[in-house]
């Protein structure tokens, strides 16, 4: 989990899911929709989404539910229909109250942003076509998933050099932090750790690390000299997908963050032949 949500019930996502869309029929759904809300918008969550015969799926969230139910922070109403029963999940007076006091104040506003369009995207879609679009999105099988893994890695390996001559011309955080996204990302690619993961989790990684492949590659055709070195209106951007791969390398027990004093430095080697990475300029 994110640093900034440790003091944070663990079933605040699902609170603000429900700040955001009003309420939420169906269980699958907002399973799936916290789901998007890790991948689509890049949010850490405190859920550990495995295979399941319907997609991306964490029991943990079912006892979520149960919990902020019986502390009054959501609602669940039953509906019981001929053909058959379902559930609308709604937030509480007590829950928005949460929600302003705890998690609006605490979670970045761009976060907030995505998780805001993320929700109204897909709060009104039916429930099958979400499910399908999950399902069909992350279901990759291993052999096509080795394969695109593979080229991942060797489009990050072609794309370096690039980098790092625009760096060694124009220093500038966001290329500085573009390297370090390449590098963090060949090592973890190279890991024998990858081969263990769940389906889902393999899935979730090589589809967030082909969005990398397709940024650095737009970047690339629009190099420039950066007029504010320390101060580059792009590190932001690049950071997040920073922060994301680190994130998803340590919550996969591929690759330490780099942030964490227990990190293995051993970890972040590269293969034997690989370039090595680079070491930032001093200020």
């Amino acid at each position: 989990m994110d640093r900034k949500t440790d003091g944070l019930i663990r079933g605040w996502p699902i609170l603000l899911a429900l700040h955001y869309a009003g309420e939420i029929a169906l269980h699958i759904r907002l399973q799936k929709l916290l789901f998007l809300m890790f991948s689509e918008a890049k949010m850490q969550l405190p859920y550990n989404f495995t295979k399941h015969e319907f997609g991306p799926y964490d029991p943990d969230i079912k006892i979520d539910f149960m919990e902020l139910e019986n502390q009054g922070y959501m609602n669940v109403k039953c509906v019981s229909k001929s053909e058959r029963s379902y559930s609308i999940f709604s937030i509480t007076k007590k829950g928005e109250e949460y929600v302003a006091r705890m998690l609006l104040r605490t979670i970045g506003q761009r976060d907030l942003k995505r998780i805001e369009a993320v929700v109204a995207k897909y709060k009104n879609e039916d429930w099958k076509k979400v499910v399908s679009l999950v399902y069909e999105r992350f279901n990759m099988e291993r052999p096509e998933l080795e394969r695109k893994r593979a080229e991942i890695r060797k489009e990050l390996f072609r794309l370096r050099p690039l980098w790092e001559a625009h760096y060694q011309k124009n220093y500038c955080e966001h290329v500085f932090t573009s390297l370090a996204l390449i590098d963090h990302s060949i090592v973890m690619l190279g890991k024998k750790r990858f081969d263990s993961l769940d389906i889902t989790q393999y899935n979730v990684l090589v589809s967030f690390l082909e969005e990398v492949v397709n940024y650095l590659k737009k970047e690339t055709s629009s190099f420039s000299p950066c007029s504010e070195a320390s101060g580059c209106q792009k590190t932001e951007d690049i950071e997040e997908l920073y922060n994301f791969i680190q994130y998803l390398g340590e919550k996969y027990k591929i690759l330490p963050s780099t942030c964490n004093e227990d990190a293995d430095l051993d970890d972040f080697e590269f293969e034997l032949g690989d370039k090595l990475r680079i070491t930032k300029k001093p200020s």
